[in-house]
C-alpha cells in the first residue's frame, strides 16, 4: 500500500444483527486501524457507494426470505450477486455459497462427517442423523434404520437459521414421530450432562463459553415419555437459567470436560472445509466415552460473552484489506480508497 492510501470498509448488518453490533464501537476500532467503516444501503447502488475491497455482511436473513419465495429478497441478492461478479477483486466475508450450505443442517453433518477429523482421525464425531421429508411414521423409521439413528431423536428444522430454527423437539419412541415437523433433522440423542460448549470463531481466533443444555435422557423411565417441545435459545442463550429441562439430578455432575486441545485442531482445520471465517460451532461431551460431538454450526453467531469482540472483528478485517493488497489489482480501485462491504467505511491516511 502507498502511503496516503485510504482504506475503506462497507458492510451490512440485518436490523436484527445490529441490535447485537456496536457500530459506532466498530466504527471507532476501524479508525484505530486507518480504516474508515461505512453501512451500505441496499436500497441504492452498489456501484454509486463502491468500489469496495471488503463486503463484511450479515444477509442470512435475505438469503432465508429468499428460500421462501420473497421477490423483493431475491432481487436484492441478484444485484449484489452481480456486483461481485463485475468486481472479482472485492473480498466477502463470507462467501455466499459457503453461507449457503452452512444455513441447511443436513448438509453440514454430512460435511463435518466427511472430513478427516471426522472420518479418519476420529477426533470429532457427529450424532447419527436422517433427514426426514415426510410425517409418514413408516418411512421416517425406515429412514431412521438406514441411517443407524435411535430413540431418543432430538428433531430440529432443516433450515438453521431465524425463530424457526430454534424451534426443537425430543422425540422418546415412535408414538411421538406423530409430532415430527418435516423437513427436518432426526438426530440421535446423545447425554451429555446438561453442557453445552460453544466456540466462537473469527479466522485463526476462537472464545468458548459455556451454556447450559439439556438434561440426560438415556435412562430407561424415558422411553415412554411424551414428546418434549423447547426453544433452543431459551435453553442455552447467554442469559439463559437453569431451569427442569437443564438442572442435573442428585449423583449426576458435569464430568467430561471439553479437551482445549480438540477445539484448537477443530477450529485449525474446519475453516478450511466450511470455507468461513466468522462462525459458530455448538459441542458436546458424552460423560460415558469422553467422545466431542459437533451437534450445530452457526452463521456469523451472536459472540455473546465473546470478550474484545469487536476488535477481534476489526483486526480480522484489517488482515483481510492487507492480505487482498498483495493480490488484487489495485488499478480497479479509486486512487486513495479502499472499501469493505458491511455497511461502513473505511480511510487510511497513513501507510501501514
Amino acid at each position: 500500500m502507498t502511503g496516503g492510501m485510504k482504506r475503506r470498509v462497507g458492510c451490512w448488518f440485518s436490523l436484527k444483527k445490529k441490535k447485537k453490533v456496536n457500530i459506532d464501537k466498530l466504527k471507532a476500532l476501524f479508525s484505530e486501524r486507518r480504516i474508515e467503516l461505512v453501512e451500505i444501503n441496499l436500497n441504492e447502488s452498489l456501484d454509486d457507494q463502491g468500489p469496495f475491497h471488503v463486503i463484511v455482511h450479515k444477509l442470512t436473513d435475505l438469503m432465508i426470505d429468499e428460500m421462501d419465495g420473497n421477490e423483493k429478497a431475491a432481487k436484492y441478492l441478484s444485484h449484489f450477486q452481480c456486483y461481485l461478479e463485475r468486481n472479482p477483486g472485492t473480498v466477502l466475508v463470507d462467501p455466499l455459497h459457503s453461507i449457503r450450505r452452512l444455513l441447511n443442517r443436513y448438509e453440514t453433518y454430512k460435511l463435518i462427517s466427511e472430513t478427516k477429523l471426522c472420518k479418519q482421525d476420529h477426533v470429532i464425531h457427529v450424532p447419527s442423523f436422517a433427514l426426514i421429508l415426510s410425517r409418514n411414521k413408516e418411512e421416517t423409521l425406515a429412514q431412521m434404520r438406514d441411517a443407524n439413528v435411535h430413540f431418543p431423536i432430538m428433531c430440529k428444522k432443516n433450515i438453521a437459521h431465524g425463530s424457526e430454527s430454534h424451534k426443537m423437539s425430543i422425540i422418546f419412541n415412535e408414538h411421538g414421530l406423530d409430532n415430527v415437523d418435516p423437513p427436518c433433522v432426526a438426530q440421535t440423542f446423545v447425554d451429555h450432562n446438561a453442557m453445552l460448549y460453544k466456540i466462537f470463531v473469527i479466522a485463526n481466533k476462537y472464545q468458548m463459553v459455556e451454556r447450559p443444555s439439556l438434561i440426560n435422557f438415556s435412562r430407561p423411565e424415558w422411553n415412554d415419555h411424551s414428546t418434549i417441545f423447547f426453544n433452543s435459545h431459551d435453553i442455552s442463550s447467554a442469559d439463559s437459567l437453569r431451569s427442569e429441562l437443564t438442572t442435573l439430578g442428585k449423583g449426576e455432575d458435569h464430568c467430561g470436560k471439553i479437551d482445549s486441545e480438540i477445539v484448537h485442531r477443530l477450529t485449525q482445520q474446519l475453516h478450511q472445509e466450511v470455507q468461513m471465517s466468522m462462525y459458530g460451532i455448538d459441542i458436546i461431551v458424552c460423560p460415558k466415552t469422553l467422545k466431542h460431538y459437533i451437534i450445530d454450526v452457526n452463521v456469523f453467531p451472536s459472540y455473546d460473552g465473546v470478550d474484545g469482540y469487536h476488535a477481534m472483528l476489526a483486526d480480522h478485517i484489517a488482515s483481510t484489506i492487507d492480505r487482498q493488497s498483495t493480490s488484487v489489482d489495485l488499478l480497479k480501485i479509486k486512487k486513495g480508497e479502499r472499501r469493505l462491504f458491511n455497511g461502513i467505511h473505511a480511510k487510511v491516511n497513513d501507510p501501514l
